[in-house]
């Protein structure tokens, strides 16, 4: 193709797979790596390592001038930690970023900027979480809105769901380390379990910002990215169960919603108030509203960009992984 792009946060799950997709399909790739650089991304054709800082805008205009689209997927992506960090890591970094005139930028948002709460069906229609008092989603809204006011290029925001996936070792090892110890798969408030759980697999991610990248359908709008396949919370905690424990059983636990947020809440203000890296325990304050919503959103959009890039390169019909 002969297009090139920088890419945040290649060093996490989701970045790592948005870069392999990016190179796969013919573009030079600049992969922005903060800490530990995978061997995985060193060994791959068209793909440039930069290690270094996404804050630090001195450093990145260097590359940024070379490249024909930004895509940001680097962020703190946690449901502890301090309104500072969260705004240091997930709302200052755009300013710079989409507003160095490229042809098109690229920003990994959240589908938790709708709230969580029950949901039929919604898209990308749906208003915003208005008041939102988790610092994570409230800084994805404000960037989101500083883009649609003052970015200087097209642009696309990618809103996943609950990102998994090869190699993913945040979600999955989260719930493997709760069912190691408990001998119950724990349910709170009505749906008792039944819930959908909103998986977002890896490459339908990395497949739709390469798309969205290629396409200008999408330019100036917003697309939620989640599998087709419904999968319930209940069936997600067990199909952790039977790959990490297939020798133990486990039987649900059904408590009120109000247990939940207590244990939540405990959880949350002692992990914050020591500055902790991870919970202390699970589930925290934030964690207990995601397991017990019904969290149902329509992928249309983000099949329509699947099948474009599909249909471009004569590959299978679509490309959504399930």
């Amino acid at each position: 193709m002969g297009k090139s792009v920088l890419v945040t946060g290649a060093g996490g799950f989701i970045g790592l797979s948005v870069v392999k997709e990016y190179a796969r399909y013919g573009w030079k790739v600049f992969a922005l790596v903060h800490y530990n650089i995978p061997k995985e991304l060193e060994s791959l054709d068209n793909v440039i390592v930069v290690q270094g800082d996404v804050r630090d805008t001195a450093f990145l205009s260097q590359f940024i001038l070379q490249v024909d689209v930004v895509a940001h997927v680097a962020g703190l992506a946690k449901d502890i930690g301090s309104d500072k960090k969260f705004r240091n890591l997930n709302f200052e970094p755009i300013k710079f970023l989409s507003t160095i005139p490229r042809e098109k930028f690229v920003y990994v948002s959240s589908s938790d900027v709708y709230g969580i709460k029950d949901f039929d069906n919604a898209d990308e229609g749906t208003p915003l979480l208005e008041y939102p008092k988790n610092p994570y989603p409230r800084y994805k809204i404000e960037s989101e809105n500083w883009l649609r006011k003052n970015s200087k290029n097209k642009y696309v925001i990618i809103r996943p769901a609950a990102v998994w996936g090869e190699g993913d070792k945040t979600l999955e090892n989260r719930v493997a380390e709760f069912l190691r110890t408990s001998p119950f798969i724990v349910h709170f408030g009505k749906w008792r379990g039944n819930c959908r759980w909103p998986l977002a697999n890896v490459k339908n991610v990395a497949k739709t910002i390469v798309s969205v990248s290629m396409f200008d359908k999408f330019d100036n709008q917003a697309i939620t990215i989640i599998d087709p396949e419904k999968t319930t919370i209940d069936e997600y905690y067990r199909t952790i169960a039977a790959k990490y424990f297939p020798d133990k059983t486990y039987k649900n636990l059904y408590l009120p919603l109000w247990i939940g947020k207590f244990i939540g809440l405990i959880s949350t203000t002692v992990s914050n108030m020591f500055n902790l890296r991870e919970p202390i325990f699970d589930p925290t304050f934030y964690a207990v509203h995601h397991v017990s919503s019904n969290l149902d959103f329509t992928c249309d959009k983000m099949l329509d960009a699947l099948n474009m890039l599909a249909e471009k390169y004569d590959e299978n019909k679509t490309l959504a992984d399930v």
